[in-house]
């Protein structure tokens, strides 16, 4: 019986306090509030702005954002708190945005669906300066000020160290040869949870050249045990340097502005005091930099130092080929040499080759694919065209070519046969062509102003036979106005066309819902099934306020049902957008009770939007 009445009793008291949450819960003002983590940035800057709402809610619609870069969001977060008895609960999207210029941005109000009601929140004014010291004459105060806080503040004095965060410069060795390549890499180590990077300044390295990979690409976390402690990883950058002279050079330190988050030691006064740092954790910016890093370059040996070696240095593969051996005179030949290999390779120029006497030559056609994916490699492939003008037996030779293999620490010749080139003499007038070739080759050494007399079939034209004053000089301009005036006439109807915009609206409804289904169908791919459902509710939304010139403020189901009944749309196409549009709702808020297959919700709302948009033509 003992054991009976203290289950009755603490079911009793469950209720009472699931009774106490309703009731408090019901009578809270619902309120949509915004608020950002600063109101002071420089451009570029990252920081937080979050939309909190004490309510159950549907239809978010964030404020325009284009004078901003949008890093995240939204992201959302669900949070309850109980405080002398008195229990509340908040919704909160967040988005982690940075300024794209100076200035007084204002960020306008959201809205959200409460109860078929609209409700928005206020709007921010963020002041947005430059992002250099000078830009903002407050700005080396605040930073003194900020600085002075961490130091006297023990929050943010136990917060980060030296030991929490720090940014290293690795160098694949320190001591090279010259042209010989060294892998630079920056590798950031962190014990706090890392949200972002910003206002990165990379170095100058000076007196190397530089070939940097692709940093695009998305960065990853990896752990890293470092005497003794785990970090979370991040590698940053990575450089790939040949030095350009000998000596001791100097890689001089990176430098970045990390986002981290840390745990806040200060008592939150509210919800929102506890999403913005007050309490819980906040999003700190802390600069971090490196220590440089020297590299020692020796001078490549001159002992064995082939005569043709032009600077070369790592490991390549050599090889030249032509086409031709015999040829008549005034015929062309392609001399191909193809270089391929790991090093310096996009320093290496053309080889120096010295033709025979009567060869005409042009500068070679240059290939180059050159990748930095690991190390840099590619090839170079250099194509020569050749026209022997006279007759005779001739030999291409010294083809050769010389690199330096700093692995092995001795230069390696690479060598090519030679090329014999038979030239027989050319058809009728060949003889002449060469004679002619050589007599001009002559004259050009001599540096004087003789031109030859051009000779053969020349097109003249009599000399009143002019393009002016021509039928077709009239035609031409005729043919001009009529252009101009077409040109005219389509883009007043253009104007025409698209100054009454609801009729824009309408029009395109369609064509802007399949661009939302688009996005709808590679979240399906994705398998991301809350946002499928959620780009599905934009995308009938969005359709159904434009073809139907429903305001913003007054689209709820009632008034679509209302309206699409107006326009004498059948009731069981009406039903089922009304079903479509609850079926997302229910997807959002409770998505363990749908178990439609995705597919199946992308056709039927293709399907459903055509047939409404067939019913209003009709």
């Amino acid at each position: 019986m003992r054991s009976n009445k203290k289950i009755h009793t603490g079911n009793a008291l469950q209720a009472i306090v699931l009774l106490l949450f309703i009731c408090n819960y019901s009578v809270q003002a619902q309120k949509l509030v915004a608020q950002v983590a600063k109101t002071k940035v420089a451009v570029g800057e990252v920081f937080q702005i979050a939309f909190s709402i004490n309510a159950n809610c549907s239809n978010f619609r964030a404020p325009g954002l284009s004078d901003f870069d949008v890093y995240s969001g939204p992201n959302q977060s669900t949070s309850m708190q109980i405080v002398n008895g008195s229990v509340s609960q908040s919704i909160t999207l967040s988005y982690f945005i940075a300024p794209r210029k100076e200035g007084k941005l204002t960020i306008g109000p959201a809205s959200v669906q409460v109860n078929g009601k609209k409700i928005e929140s206020n709007s921010i004014v963020v002041e947005v300066y430059k992002g250099n010291a000078a830009a903002n004459p407050n700005n080396a105060n605040n930073n003194r000020n900020n600085s002075n806080q961490r130091e006297e503040d023990p929050e943010y004095a136990s917060a980060v160290s030296n030991e929490d965060l720090f940014v290293r410069t690795y160098i694949s060795k320190k001591s090279c040869y010259l042209g010989e390549q060294v892998v630079v890499t920056q590798k950031v180590y962190s014990r706090l949870t890392l949200r972002g990077f910003q206002n990165c300044k990379l170095p100058a390295y000076n007196g190397f050249w530089s070939q940097e990979e692709d940093r695009t690409k998305q960065i990853t976390l990896q752990t890293e045990n470092l005497d003794g402690i785990n970090y979370y990883v991040a590698n940053f950058n990575t450089t790939y340097l040949f030095p350009q002279r000998t000596g001791k050079l100097t890689i001089e330190p990176i430098e970045i502005d990390c986002v981290v988050r840390q745990r806040s030691n200060r008592q939150p006064q509210s919800v929102f005091d506890q999403f913005f740092g007050n309490g819980g954790y906040q999003d700190v910016v802390m600069k971090i930099k490196s220590k440089p890093v020297s590299v020692d370059v020796q001078a490549l040996p001159e002992t064995n130092k082939p005569e043709n070696f032009s600077g070369a240095v790592g490991s390549f593969s050599y090889k030249a080929e032509m086409d031709k051996s015999s040829v008549k005179a005034n015929e062309a030949i392609n001399l191909k040499i193809t270089l391929h290999g790991t090093g310096n390779v996009k320093l290496i120029d053309a080889p120096k080759i010295n033709f025979p006497e009567g060869f005409e030559t042009y500068d070679p056609k240059l290939n180059e694919s050159v990748s930095v994916n690991g190390g840099v490699s590619g090839s170079k492939t250099y194509d020569y065209l050749i026209i022997p003008r006279q007759p005779g037996e001739f030999v291409i030779k010294d083809l050769n070519f010389s690199y330096f293999d700093p692995a092995k620490k001795q230069y390696i010749t690479i060598p090519t046969p030679e090329f014999k080139i038979s030239v027989k003499p050319g058809e009728a007038g060949a003889s002449t062509g060469a004679q002619v070739y050589s007599q001009k080759h002559k004259v050009e050494q001599a540096d004087n102003d003789i031109r030859y007399i051009k000779t053969g079939d020349l097109d003249l034209k009599p000399k009143d036979d002019e393009f002016f004053s021509s039928w077709k000089h009239y035609a031409l301009v005729a043919l001009s106005v009529f252009l101009f005036s077409g040109v005219v006439m389509a883009r007043q109807r253009y104007i025409k066309a698209n100054s009454n915009i609801r009729l824009v609206k309408e029009r395109q409804a369609a064509k802007i819902a399949r661009k939302q289904l688009v996005a709808a169908n590679k979240l399906m791919q994705a398998n991301k099934k809350d946002e499928f459902y959620n780009e599905i509710f934009i995308a009938l939304n969005r359709y159904i306020g434009d073809k139907l010139n429903i305001p913003v403020a007054d689209l709820s189901k009632e008034s679509i049902q209302k309206n699409l009944t107006a326009k004498n749309v059948n009731n069981e196409t009406v039903n089922k957008f009304i079903q479509a549009l609850n079926d997302c709702e229910i997807a959002k808020y409770a998505p363990g009770t749908i178990s439609a297959d995705l597919n199946t919700v992308y056709n039927n709302t293709i399907e459903l939007i055509s047939t409404v948009e067939d019913e209003l033509k009709a």
